[in-house]
């Protein structure tokens, strides 16, 4: 038992420093290249930061997964309230086919500072396996809509290959954060980022299968002790950002 417990403090310890020494990094270097985008004229040279942009965006949240598998707390925050609609941007920031993520509607309310990154890094983790596992034809599709009691209901939904009962049992019981990632092949790891993140804050995920579809639905459950009840955001749904996300969280 001490072996065990030796061992996977070991394993975290090795994440944390990992993940921090690539934040680290990648938070550098994409301070420069925010740099390079501000004072850039030509449109081609500027579409191509963009996309670095958007590639070291991406790098950051693997590096801030490891964090997460360690226990640690997310470095980065919002100071304040954050409209749902622009944590999904930022999400939408963090994947790689971002333009096959159509979002459908999104009733308004606001997502406290210190909850909104974790969300959005944990919708990005949803997204991007609903994105793998669907065709590049399809769209997977954010829906949001409020609940009597307080609460709020995220929907990442696609029409892709589907899962077979036994698989989302197991895929539930991950996103519940009721398994230790060390037992399981490395591709589902993202299953144990987004439990991670979810228990952290009292947030309740859940797979389903699509309705009329083969393709699997990602049910996100918001407690109302993560949403500001005071302020509620307003407008349309964006539109998809661009290469680069639009917006980053503000340091606390």
């Amino acid at each position: 038992a001490v072996e065990q417990a030796v061992l996977r403090r070991n394993i975290a310890d090795s994440f944390v420093n990992l993940g921090r020494r690539n934040q680290n990094l990648l938070v550098r270097q994409l301070d420069f290249i925010t740099s390079l985008e501000r004072v850039e004229t030509d449109p081609d040279v500027l579409a191509n930061l963009f996309r670095l942009d958007h590639l070291a965006t991406r790098m950051r949240r693997n590096a801030e997964s490891l964090l997460v598998l360690a226990g640690v707390e997310a470095p980065r925050q919002w100071a304040t309230p954050v409209p749902v609609t622009d944590v999904v941007r930022a999400a939408l920031g963090e994947v790689e086919d971002y333009q096959r993520v159509a979002v459908r509607s999104m009733d308004p309310v606001t997502v406290v500072g210190s909850t909104a990154a974790d969300l959005a890094h944990l919708m990005a983790e949803l997204m991007e396996n609903a994105l793998v596992f669907s065709s590049e034809d399809q769209l997977v599709d954010i829906r949001g809509h409020a609940r009597a009691d307080g609460g709020y209901l995220i929907g990442v939904i696609d029409t892709g290959t589907g899962m077979p009962p036994e698989a989302m049992d197991t895929a539930n019981r991950r996103l519940a954060g009721s398994e230790s990632f060390t037992v399981a092949p490395s591709k589902y790891l993202g299953h144990y980022v987004a439990g991670n993140l979810a228990v952290r804050h009292g947030i309740r995920v859940s797979l389903s299968p699509t309705t009329g579809s083969r393709g699997t639905t990602a049910t996100i459950e918001l407690p109302p002790g993560v949403l500001h009840q005071d302020a509620l955001a307003v407008g349309p749904p964006p539109p998809p950002p661009g290469p680069a996300p639009a917006l980053e969280p503000e340091a606390v």
